[in-house]
């Protein structure tokens, strides 16, 4: 990895470092980040079709728990899907303000869990990254693939895939860049570069700002039904036994499966 895709990555993390306890604000358009009842209603609305498709991708495990790797787990906004007897969870995190944060908001479900739930400060973009060969039935992620250069997608999606068992499914939810959309209060300008294998990790870079004014760099790709399914090829993941890609006008999600003979 360059020094300068390094300092990147640390210039971002540290961005979601500072932004901990306002994200769940955004998460919830509340405070400064109240969009009205319109952007609100259709966004939760939007929520509801992924959560239908988790519900529905999920549904036919058996009676063993899953056992989960859920990768930047953030504030816990996903986390909590899994915060039940149907699974086992290890989540992987690079921001301890992050983890603070939802180890506060699922204290009593965390108790819950006992050892069925463990959380681990990790940089998902270095060798500590490291995840256990075939043992994940599945590996989530949330609004974390349009966060990764495309340098690094073939050494951590090959880390994911490795880590899932045959027929393990990554699971994923991003935004979805549209032509109506309106910025947020921490977006100083729309990403609209779509994935392209001619443009450089650089030409991903967008500013994000705190409500205190200070701006950072962060990498976000815009993703194309098309171009995350080829992502996902490229490292020997497939679409079977009910995998879909679905966009709405809010967000982006999916799923993809290990094959049996990987």
């Amino acid at each position: 990895m360059s020094t300068t895709l390094k300092q990147q990555l640390e210039e971002q993390q540290q961005y979601y470092n500072e932004r901990a306890t306002q994200y769940d604000d955004w998460w919830n358009f509340s405070n400064s980040f109240d969009q009205g009842e319109q952007v609100k209603g259709e966004a939760l609305k939007n929520r509801e079709s992924f959560y239908n498709f988790f519900s529905k991708i999920t549904e036919n495990a058996g009676t063993e728990k899953l056992n989960v790797l859920e990768c930047a787990s953030g504030t816990g906004n996903f986390t909590k899907l899994f915060l039940n007897d149907k699974y086992k969870l290890h989540c992987e995190e690079g921001s301890q303000q992050m983890i603070d944060v939802l180890k506060s908001k699922f204290e009593k479900e965390i108790q819950e869990m006992g050892n069925n739930f463990s959380i681990s400060q990790t940089n998902l973009f270095s060798e500590k990254f490291n995840p256990t060969p075939n043992t994940y039935d599945i590996v989530f992620m949330g609004f974390l693939i349009s966060h990764i250069p495309p340098s690094l997608f073939n050494e951590f999606f090959s880390k994911c895939t490795t880590a899932l068992k045959p027929n393990g499914r990554l699971i994923f939810i991003d935004s979805y860049y549209h032509k109506s959309y309106k910025l947020k209060v921490h977006e100083s300008g729309k990403n609209n570069v779509k994935l392209d294998e001619n443009l450089k990790d650089e030409d991903y870079i967008i500013k994000r700002k705190l409500l205190n004014g200070k701006e950072f760099n962060v990498y976000k790709i815009c993703f194309t039904a098309e171009s995350i399914m080829n992502t996902l090829t490229d490292v020997g993941l497939l679409m079977q036994n009910n995998d879909s890609v679905i966009i709405n006008s809010t967000y982006i999600f999916g799923s993809y499966s290990k094959p049996s003979s990987n």
